[in-house]
């Protein structure tokens, strides 16, 4: 219920994909009509089937998630049927379910499809070369929120359980990790750093865009307001998830943190 009644896929699982802004902003009609229609979401999967690349997707385990019975096909803020069974409440759970999945699955996909034509104009052989087209969708699978979870991947729905979305959890510690970048192809690579720098640069952009406008932007990262915008008593969040860990890293680097009500060490 808490996941629904919004459009947040976008500046949540989404984020790190708006370095594709042709993808990303084409997503969002789709995403608008399918929380309105069963019909309609329908056709943004099946248009997704019809993509000359959906057999690299299956083969490469592309994450395209569905609104199933099956738990670990969908996702992770609408992993459950329960809330959809509500009398006119359901109504809405479901048509946000819809709309949260239809926009993720056409990012997914149409993203997936450009990287695998850039890498064969690269004179990469996409299609014959295994390894980078399922590291390929492991990028895009990440850069979405669904990063997979090692040891714990048949742990999902316990995990979902006890964590908010534990797959976007282990996507935001792997891009955030530099060893990813390291040991990443190097056509992984240079997208990953790409998508990487235009997050980091637009949402520095956005928190000097709002300290101008007056508002206050917290700048040490040991308190929790780090890298927030806050009018009043309200702190509004830009980074879909991240800021959480750089502050944490912060705090147990220094073993200090500074409490966002007083502002005392």
């Amino acid at each position: 219920i808490l996941s629904s009644f919004d459009f947040s896929a976008p500046f949540r699982q989404g984020l790190f994909l708006i370095s594709h802004p042709k993808r990303f902003f084409g997503a969002f009609p789709g995403m608008f009509k399918s929380f309105g229609s069963e019909r309609i979401f329908k056709e943004v999967q099946e248009g997704i089937i019809r993509k000359p690349t959906f057999d690299l997707m299956q083969e490469s385990k592309l994450a395209l998630t569905e609104m199933d019975r099956i738990l670990t096909k969908r996702e992770e803020s609408f992993m459950s049927q329960w809330a959809e069974k509500i009398p006119i409440v359901g109504r809405f759970v479901r048509a946000s379910g819809r709309a949260y999945i239809g926009f993720l699955n056409k990012l997914r996909a149409d993203v997936f499809e450009d990287l695998i034509i850039k890498a064969d104009k690269l004179g990469l052989a996409p299609r014959s070369n295994q390894d980078l087209v399922k590291e390929v969708a492991n990028f895009v699978n990440t850069a979405s929120g669904r990063g997979p979870l090692g040891a714990f991947e048949r742990s999902s729905i316990l995990l979902n359980s006890f964590f908010f979305s534990p797959r976007l959890i282990f996507s935001r510690l792997t891009l955030l990790n530099p060893v990813y970048y390291v040991n990443a192809n190097p056509f992984i690579r240079k997208e990953a750093l790409r998508s990487l720098f235009t997050v980091a640069g637009l949402g520095t952009t956005v928190l000097g865009m709002a300290k101008f406008g007056g508002a206050e932007v917290g700048t040490d990262p040991r308190s929790s307001d780090f890298g927030k915008i806050k009018i009043g008593n309200t702190r509004i969040d830009i980074w879909g998830g991240f800021q959480q860990y750089i502050r944490m890293a912060a705090q147990l680097i220094t073993g200090k943190y500074i409490s966002s009500t007083t502002g005392k060490e």
